[in-house]
Formats: C-alpha cells, structure tokens, sequence
C-alpha cells in the first residue's frame, strides 16, 4: 500500500488542473457570447438609371447572412426596391458581397435614397444597417 499516497497525491492535483481549465473555459465562452458583436456595414452604395450596387461588409465578429435590401425615396415610407434574396449571402466577419439588380423604377439623378439591408445571424439575432445614397 505503498503506492496510493502518492498516486492519491497526483491525481487530487490532475483532477483540480482540469477543474481549473474546465473552468477558465467555460468562462471564456460566456464572455466570448457577450462581446459577439453582430454588425454589418453598407459600403459605397451605387444608383443610377434603374441599376443600384450595393457593397455589405460583415464588420462585426460573428457571420451574418443577408436576407433582404430595400431602398426608400427620402421621406417615403414606400419603397421603390424591396429584394429578398433568393439565396441569402453569409458573409464571415470581415468579407463583404456586392449586390446588383434593378429597380421598377428609375433613380431620380440628385435625390437621396435610404437603403436598408437586413439579415440574421446563426443564433437568429436579427440586424440591419442603413445607409443614404445620392442617385448618379
């Protein structure tokens, strides 16, 4: 019975190493989910005739699938474009997509457009983004 002192020893010391690692993880991962920001950006938004161009960047530290745009008139309440993609993008933090299609109506050259992108995040969190464009 020599052997179990120290066997005895070791493993109390192994068991409270993983305790402590076991720990430190589950710390980290609970404060990994609070500082996941969801965040994506609209980037040099093109109108022009009836064509827009639309640049979404994932600026944030999770991955966002975008699922819609819609572009107002200013003051308006209803929009001229309303897409919902029919393949929604996910973007991973850093990459972005550009978007290009038409409107059913001409841009007026001049006026102010709000374009408004939508989208999810894998956990479901919904985000937006907004942003004015001057029509060419």
């Amino acid at each position: 019975g020599d052997l179990s002192g120290p066997i005895y020893t070791i493993l109390m010391i192994v068991f409270v190493i993983v305790a402590a690692i076991m720990l430190y993880n589950y710390f980290q991962s609970r404060t990994s989910v609070l500082t996941t920001q969801a965040q994506i950006s609209i980037v040099n938004p093109q109108l022009a005739g009836d064509v827009y161009s639309i640049t979404i960047e994932n600026i944030g530290t999770t991955p966002v699938t975008i699922t819609s745009i819609a572009i107002y008139p200013q003051n308006s309440q209803t929009p001229i474009v309303k897409k919902t993609l029919d393949n929604p993008v996910t973007l991973n933090p850093g990459q972005s997509t550009s978007i290009v299609s038409t409107s059913t109506t001409q841009f007026i050259t001049g006026n102010k457009y709000i374009i408004i992108v939508k989208g999810h995040t894998g956990s479901g969190q919904e985000i937006a983004a907004e942003s004015i464009a001057i029509s060419q």
